[in-house]
C-alpha cells in the first residue's frame, strides 16, 4: 500500500481555469512599472477583458477567447509574464467522521449543546470546562504544540486575526460564530457565498478553522487558539473545491487589507517545473502577495503538500509552497498513538505523505497513516469512543454538522497559523503594543519577522539535529511562543526518529 493511497488533508492538481468559451490568464507586469498605467494598457489591447485587478501585485487576471490575445499582451513594454489563471484543486481528504449519518450527528449535537453552548473567551481558556470532554481528550495535536501552556499564561489569541482562505466555512457552528468577524467575511468565489450549505458533511475550510480558533465548551474539539478572531475567505469552491490562482491571490489581498495577523492557506499545486516560465509567474505572483501582506502586518501561512515528494528536487516545485516570502509547514504526527504501546508515544514521526524540502519552515501536527499500513482494523478506544487505532493518529475538528478526524499538511498549517496567532498576542502584551492603537501599528510594522523568529527560536527541534528539510526549524510549539522568557538552547537535542520503529 502505497502512502499516496492514503493522503488526505490538501490533494491538489492543476487544472486551466477555462470556460467553453474563454481561457484565463495572469498578467504580471515587470518590477518598478506603475500599474495604473499598466492597467491601462491592458484594458486597451484588443480581444480580451480585464476580470481582476491586483494593483498592489503587479498583477491582472483577463479572459479571452482569441488565441492570439496573449502574444499581444506579452508585446506590452511593461508585462514580464503572461500565464494560464490555473486552479487549485482539493481532492477530497481522507476523513472519519464522529458519527456515523446525518441523524446520529444531530443526536451528537443537541447532547453537545444541552451542556452549554460554547461561548466567546472574556479571559483566560477555562481548562476546568475540558476536563470532562470526550473530544479534547484525543486532541493529541493539541497537547504535542503544548497549548495549555499558553493557556495557563493566559494566552487564547485573543485580539488576533486570522484569515482562513479556504472553501468557505459552517456560519452556523456553535464552536466557531462567535470567533468569526462576519462584516470581513467575504467570498471571491464566482455566485457562492461565505457561508456553506447546511448538513453533515466535511468542509474543508470548516476543518481548517476549527483547529485555529474552536472555542471550549464541555463537548467538541478546541483550537489552540481559540481566542483568535477569524476571518473566513472563500477562494475555493464549497462544491468543486477547485479556485483560480486569481482568487486566492485576490485573497491575500483582501484579508491582508482587512487587517489580517496570519494567513493560513491550506492549498497548494505540485509538481510544477521551474524550467517552465509559468512556474516563474506563478511563484512571482505569490511571492508579491507574501510581500504585499508582510507591508500590512500579515504572516502568509501555507501547506507544504501531501505528494510525500521533496519540494525543489528534480525542478519541481509547489506553489505557493516554493513562493518567496512564505512560512511553509510540512505534517508530522504519532503512529499508534491510541494502541497504548509505549514504543508509539511519540507524537511527531514525519508524515508518510508531507512535502518537504528546502522551503520547510516548520511542522506542525497533521496527523499520519502510519499505523493503518500495520494494523488498520485494529480497534482502539479513548473516552468511550472506539474507532481503528489508526484513526485516532489523524486531527479531529469541526465540520458541518458536527465533528470529523482528517489528516494532511492542511491540518498541519492552521496549527501552526493558531501558535502564531498566540505569540502575537504575547509579543504586543510584553511590549504594550496592545495598549494604543499606535502601538499595534508600529507592532504590525515588524509583526512578520516576530512571527518567523518566534517560530525559528520556539519550536521543538525534530528529526536531523538543528534545521533540516523535514521539520524545518522544528515543530511548533505554544507553551514556547508565548513565554516572554523563552530562550532557545544553546546546543540542539539528539536527532528523534524520523519514522516509526515499524516503518519499512
Amino acid at each position: 500500500m502505497s502512502s499516496k493511497q492514503w493522503c488526505a488533508g490538501m490533494v491538489l492538481a492543476l487544472v486551466g481555469a477555462t470556460s467553453a468559451d474563454a481561457a484565463s490568464y495572469l498578467v504580471l507586469g515587470r518590477t518598478g512599472s506603475d500599474a495604473q498605467t499598466l492597467q491601462k494598457q491592458i484594458e486597451a489591447v484588443p480581444g480580451g477583458a480585464l476580470q481582476r485587478a491586483l494593483p498592489g501585485l503587479l498583477t491582472f487576471a483577463v479572459q479571452s477567447d482569441d488565441a492570439a490575445y496573449p502574444a499581444r499582451l506579452r508585446a506590452l513594454p511593461g508585462v514580464q509574464y503572461v500565464a494560464p489563471d490555473r486552479s487549485f484543486t482539493l481532492g477530497e481528504p481522507r476523513q472519519v467522521p464522529l458519527a456515523g449519518d446525518a441523524a446520529e450527528a444531530a443526536a451528537q449535537m443537541r447532547r453537545a449543546l444541552a451542556g452549554g453552548a460554547p461561548r466567546a473567551l472574556s479571559g483566560a481558556v477555562d481548562q476546568g470546562l475540558l476536563a470532562g470532554n470526550a473530544l479534547y481528550q484525543m486532541q493529541w495535536a493539541v497537547q504535542d504544540v503544548q497549548a495549555p501552556g499558553a493557556w495557563n499564561r493566559g494566552y487564547s489569541g485573543a485580539g488576533v486575526r486570522v484569515a482562513i482562505l479556504d472553501s468557505g466555512i459552517d456560519c452556523g457552528n456553535a464552536w466557531l460564530a462567535p470567533n468569526i468577524d462576519f462584516a470581513a467575511a467575504a467570498s471571491l468565489v464566482p455566485g457562492e457565498g461565505v457561508c456553506v450549505r447546511p448538513g453533515f458533511y466535511f468542509n474543508h475550510g470548516t476543518h481548517v478553522a476549527g483547529i485555529v480558533a474552536a472555542l471550549p465548551s464541555s463537548f467538541g474539539s478546541v483550537g489552540i487558539a481559540p481566542g483568535a478572531t477569524l476571518i473566513p475567505v472563500k477562494v475555493l469552491s464549497e462544491y468543486t473545491g477547485s479556485g483560480a490562482f486569481s482568487w486566492v491571490l485576490g485573497g491575500v489581498v483582501y484579508a491582508a487589507d482587512e487587517g489580517a495577523d496570519v494567513i493560513n492557506m491550506s492549498l497548494g499545486a505540485y509538481p510544477m517545473s521551474t524550467s517552465d516560465p509559468n512556474t516563474q509567474a506563478y511563484l512571482l505572483a505569490f511571492g508579491r502577495a507574501a510581500d504585499y501582506a508582510r507591508a500590512r502586518g500579515a504572516a502568509v501561512i501555507v501547506a507544504a503538500g501531501n505528494d510525500a515528494a521533496q519540494l525543489g528536487a528534480g525542478g519541481d516545485v509547489g506553489v505557493p509552497a516554493n513562493a518567496p516570502g512564505m512560512i511553509t509547514v510540512s505534517a508530522s504526527g504519532p503512529a499508534g498513538w491510541a494502541t497504548g504501546n509505549p514504543a508509539y508515544a511519540w507524537l511527531d514521526y514525519l508524515a508518510d505523505y508531507t512535502d518537504y524540502g528546502p522551503p520547510i519552515a516548520n511542522a506542525g501536527p497533521g496527523g499520519t497513516f502510519w499505523y493503518a499500513y500495520v494494523n488498520p482494523s485494529q480497534a482502539c478506544s479513548i473516552a468511550g469512543i472506539t474507532r481503528s487505532c489508526y484513526v485516532f493518529d489523524l486531527v479531529i475538528s469541526t465540520i458541518p454538522g458536527g465533528w470529523s478526524w482528517a489528516a494532511g499538511t492542511s491540518m498541519a498549517t492552521p496549527a501552526a497559523a493558531a501558535v502564531a496567532a498566540l505569540a502575537i498576542q504575547r509579543g504586543r502584551v510584553s511590549t504594550g503594543a496592545n495598549l494604543s492603537p499606535q502601538g499595534l501599528a508600529n507592532f504590525r510594522k515588524t509583526q512578520v519577522d516576530f512571527v518567523r523568529k518566534t517560530l525559528q527560536t520556539g519550536s521543538d527541534d525534530r528529526g536531523p539535529r538543528g534545521r533540516d528539510p523535514y521539520f524545518g526549524d522544528g515543530r511548533v510549539n505554544a507553551d514556547n511562543a508565548s513565554n516572554v522568557f523563552y530562550h532557545a538552547p544553546r546546543v540542539s537535542p539528539a536527532p528523534t526518529p524520523l519514522t516509526p520503529p515499524y516503518a519499512l
